[in-house]
């Protein structure tokens, strides 16, 4: 096989669905399978590094880990900063204004520079409308602060922040080609980090964009897309 790193979105990628945090066995399988094949696992996440650390050393994943959508990156047991400014206030600002629709994210403690407002239950239906007044209001009031929402949170991210960019940081650390990548995501927000892969995956229940720009869809969603790509790619019925 041509390709030494696989790079995986957590949330919606390897949970069973996109609104659950349970992960899905079958997928979890499969990364130990391709790693024992060996493929190096990457967790690219918009989850605090913590969170995403803890996932990769438990799991025995010897890829780099990627937390705060590209903020920090967690690579031969050094933690990289790739980010100048934090978002801190303008998550304060957004939280304050907009408690009626948010609420704060217990990962929150665990953060640097991005910053997640989770919707509250009685507005999960108008999750958009929500995502777009914080969006507006945030990026008008701090030209340095760009908003994205997962599907699982809203993010403020200092711009010149990416998974994109943290990926890159990493693969070119690794010695490793882009063309040698492989990348799987579910959410419009792993556009950047799989745009330049050497294969890009989407699972079944991705946002559409990431469908239009994949070489691959998976037949199944989330976690289950991820078992039954990776067996493909390792040649496993």
């Amino acid at each position: 096989m041509k390709y030494r790193l696989l790079a995986v979105d957590v949330d919606g990628t390897l949970t069973v669905n996109r609104t659950s945090t349970k992960l899905c066995l079958r997928a979890i399988k499969a990364l130990r399978l391709a790693e024992r094949r060996g493929l190096n696992v990457a967790l690219v996440s918009s989850n605090s590094l913590p969170v995403t650390v803890g996932l990769k050393k438990y799991l025995w994943l010897t890829g780099p880990a990627i937390g705060e959508t590209g903020a920090l990156v967690y690579l031969e047991n050094e933690i990289h900063h790739l980010a100048e400014k934090s978002a801190l206030q303008p998550y304060r600002d957004a939280l304050k204004k907009f408690s009626t629709y948010v609420s704060d994210s217990w990962q929150n403690r665990f953060r640097i520079y991005d910053f997640a407002l989770k919707i509250r239950k009685e507005y999960v239906d108008k999750a958009e409308q929500v995502y777009r007044k914080i969006k507006e209001y945030i990026e008008s009031s701090y030209s340095w602060v760009h908003v994205n929402f997962s599907g699982y949170a809203i993010h403020l991210t200092p711009r010149g922040v990416s998974k994109g960019k943290a990926l890159g940081y990493a693969v070119e650390k690794l010695g490793v080609s882009w063309d040698e990548v492989i990348a799987i995501g579910d959410s419009a927000m792993d556009l950047d980090f799989m745009r330049n892969a050497g294969l890009k995956i989407a699972v079944s229940n991705a946002d559409e964009e990431l469908k239009n720009m994949a070489d691959i869809v998976t037949s199944k969603p989330s976690g289950f897309g991820v078992a039954l790509a990776i067996h493909k790619l390792l040649g496993i019925a």
